[in-house]
């Protein structure tokens, strides 16, 4: 009997990054206010300002700048990685405004208290790995990565120096992959990090009105983890996959004064956005074609958005009134995904999840009629073992109590027989009463006891064999 896949919601959680030097020489000279107020108690957002009619959005977690990276990562991301490590696929991605703080909240700085999710996943995943390994586990693991970027519409792979577009493939589980990206494997998180690093710097990034440093690219950080479970015969793998994507922010061309390539760049960041959202209301409205083909982004995100997967959304906003147009559409959009339900199952090769599924039912099985596994026929072995030895005592204990009945017996016959011969009619009450008790011991262990023991033994010695 197949099992049925239990859904989950995918969560979103909102960042609220603190005010940035333009805005807070803005605010200084009343011309802008802070107009998000987050509640980290009740996790909604109120967004109250004189141009808009005031909103309150409820999500999973609220972030305000009082958080760490590290106790965002621990209470919103760890639970998360724990899964891919138990072997489910699970997704992690910003979405907001340019300048919001999208690329800190994945990467941060680099080997610092504040660096981002992905180093924090790394760090987790091999921890993990190297203590698996100490341990003594039967389970053999192996990591690779791969890291691109969408820019304009095109894949690139990060982890080579050369800028060539790749293709969008799909596979047989109408799944989309990246044709010819580069997969590398690695055996240490610092390994992994200087391959992020070298990607990082391969990114196409540019300088706005909005963001010095603004990321023109969508990036996705892929780590897969395959384990073989070898004391399993036959041997079964798991191979789960962790996409931390990193997303370029929508902007404005007002706001960014963007033009050139820049102005291209933001186009084609708007678009796939757009389509991004567009694949979202179609998923939360539960009817019609989903249009995953319509951008690259929403094809690489097909399993994480109603797939398999475990999704947890980062929406990054600004409190100030200047973006409180912006912060509304961003929080409107991470309302309408957390309502997508996604259906996450542990990745295994159909013929090993065959196996594993048969494996689970016999289990099953044995549990419900009683079949004993081979621990319980060892114990069941050694209780037979003292049941047999108790058996034999008793035995000796009614021979015992037969022979003394025996001798009871005899003594009766000749009080009896000189009572008679001398005709006085005498009673020999003590040996009448001797032989009673006598043999009520011996009916008792007879009848009660012996019959017990010998039922339970052989019940054992069925159960043993």
């Amino acid at each position: 009997m197949v099992k049925k896949e239990a859904s989950e919601n995918v969560q979103v959680v909102v960042r609220c990054r603190p005010m940035n030097k333009r805005e807070l020489e803005a605010k200084q000279a009343g011309k802008c206010k802070e107009v998000v107020q987050a509640n980290i108690a009740d996790n909604c957002v109120r967004v109250t300002s004189e141009y808009e009619q005031e909103k309150c959005f409820s999500f999973d977690k609220i972030y305000n700048n009082q958080f760490s990276q590290h106790d965002i990562y621990l209470q919103s991301i760890h639970p998360l990685v724990e899964s891919v490590l138990n072997g489910y696929n699970a997704t992690v991605f910003a979405y907001g405004q340019s300048g919001t703080g999208k690329t800190h909240t994945m990467t941060g700085v680099l080997g610092t208290p504040e660096q981002g999710v992905i180093p924090n996943a790394l760090e987790h995943v091999f921890k993990f790995v190297t203590g698996e390994h100490e341990a003594g586990s039967k389970k053999e693991y192996s990591i690779h990565v791969s890291y691109l970027e969408l820019y304009n519409g095109k894949c690139r792979d990060l982890l080579t120096d050369t800028k060539k577009n790749l293709e969008l493939k799909e596979n047989e589980h109408k799944l989309f992959f990246v044709k010819d990206l580069e997969k590398v494997r690695v055996h240490t998180t610092k390994q992994c990090m200087q391959l992020m690093h070298e990607g990082a710097t391969r990114r196409e990034v540019g300088s706005t009105l909005l963001n010095q440093d603004s990321s023109r690219s969508h990036s996705v950080f892929t780590l897969e983890v395959t384990c073989l479970n070898v004391e399993e015969e036959p041997p079964t793998a798991v191979v789960s996959k962790l996409n931390l994507v990193d997303l370029a922010g929508s902007e404005r061309q007002t706001k960014t004064a963007a033009e050139g390539d820049r102005l291209k760049e933001g186009s084609n960041i708007n678009l796939s956005l757009s389509a991004l959202g567009t694949v979202i209301d179609v998923l939360v409205k539960g009817k019609g074609h989903i249009p995953f083909r319509s951008s690259p982004l929403t094809m690489l995100l097909k399993d994480s958005l109603g797939g398999n997967s475990r999704t947890v959304m980062f929406a990054t906003i600004s409190p100030s009134e200047m973006n409180c147009a912006e912060t509304l559409s961003t929080l409107r959009f991470a309302d309408r995904a957390k309502k997508i339900k996604n259906k996450p199952r542990v990745q295994m090769d159909p013929k090993d999840a065959l196996i594993q599924q048969l494996r689970d039912e016999i289990q099953t099985l044995k549990q419900k009629y009683g079949v004993p596994d081979a621990a319980s026929e060892e114990d069941s072995a050694a209780k037979l073992e003292e049941m047999q030895v108790e058996i034999t005592s008793l035995r000796d204990e009614i021979c015992a109590l037969q022979a003394d009945l025996e001798k009871a017996s005899v003594g009766l016959k000749t009080a009896r027989d000189e009572a008679a011969a001398s005709a006085v009619g005498v009673r020999d009450t003590d040996s009448t009463d001797q032989l009673l008790t006598l043999s009520k011991s011996v009916y008792k262990v007879l009848v009660n006891v012996l019959p017990m023991v010998l039922g339970l033994g052989a019940r054992d010695a069925v159960a043993a064999r």
